[in-house]
């Protein structure tokens, strides 16, 4: 039976019942579906799936979307991103910085993705204790708990996201190329996007990526943003995701930022696979 163990937080779940490396009968997957809708960030422990098995089930939400920075993809399955600061032979595995800025996955798209998912294979620790922790922010909490007068000036604003608009990577910045940026031009995006299945309203800035506010001049659109991201990741808003080996983990980018501090170094090892659902756009 499924069961959804939420967090005391304003988003987050642990879903139990289920394995992940046996086909979910449509009752099952749509209790699983409700519980993502429902907690934004849901995670299930102790799994151990293949990259196919993993990508099956990511496909039952929709079409896996191919990152990016797909030189890192699963030698002979492009729709698996390897995030690792794992070496071999001097040479990164994976894509090691992913995710060392508060951020909503491939915001910079027409279509961002509806849904990223985390398969932790391997699990940096120091003595004892687990390293590599992911942090969530709710972007709906944050919108909903605005003043009416705020809501109503953000109504009808759009921001423009730039895929080249921050230095990618803290450790070892990520050289972007010409054909990469080439392939993402400006977006531009709802200020306070409606979530496409709930209905529900989240915040959908982030200073960093989000250049202005078109009518508006940089003055007032650059403070406005800054603001908004930061309201985003007050400490109410947060959960934080102390990963262990045989999680999958998977959030939703309509209602969620995230960032993963990199607290660890090489050679102590993480190594995870990520695939990426494509969205609808954003309203």
């Amino acid at each position: 039976m499924v069961e959804a163990v939420p967090v005391d937080a304003p988003i987050g779940a642990e879903i139990r019942g289920v394995d992940l490396s046996q086909d979910l009968d449509d009752a099952s997957f749509a209790a699983v579906e409700a519980a993502f809708n429902e907690y934004s960030v849901v995670w299930f422990r102790g799994q151990t799936i293949s990259a196919e098995q993993q990508v099956a089930f990511s496909e039952r939400f929709g079409e896996i979307e191919v990152n990016a920075f797909n030189k890192f993809a699963l030698p002979g399955n492009p729709k698996v991103l390897i995030v690792s600061n794992i070496k071999e032979n001097g040479k990164d595995i994976g894509y090691a910085d992913a995710g060392s800025h508060w951020h909503t996955d491939m915001s910079y798209t027409a279509t961002p993705p509806r849904m990223t998912m985390l398969y932790a294979i391997e699990v940096p620790e120091e003595n004892g204790k687990p390293l590599g922790d992911t942090l969530f922010a709710s972007a709906t909490a944050a919108y909903d708990t605005l003043p009416g007068d705020t809501k109503a000036k953000l109504d009808g604003l759009k921001a423009t996201h730039r895929f080249a608009a921050k230095e990618r990577g803290v450790k070892k910045p990520v050289e972007l190329t010409a054909e990469q940026i080439a392939k993402n031009p400006d977006v531009i995006h709802p200020v306070a996007r409606t979530h496409p299945i709930t209905g529900r309203k989240a915040l959908y800035v982030r200073a960093g990526e989000c250049i202005g506010i078109p009518g508006m001049p940089d003055d007032e659109a650059i403070p406005l943003i800054k603001e908004l991201s930061d309201r985003i990741i007050q400490p109410e808003f947060l959960y934080r995701h102390q990963w262990q080996v045989g999680d999958v983990l998977m959030w939703d980018n309509a209602a969620v930022q995230h960032w993963a501090p990199r607290d660890y170094e090489w050679p102590q090892r993480r190594r995870m696979h990520r695939t990426t659902v494509n969205g609808s756009v954003p309203f």
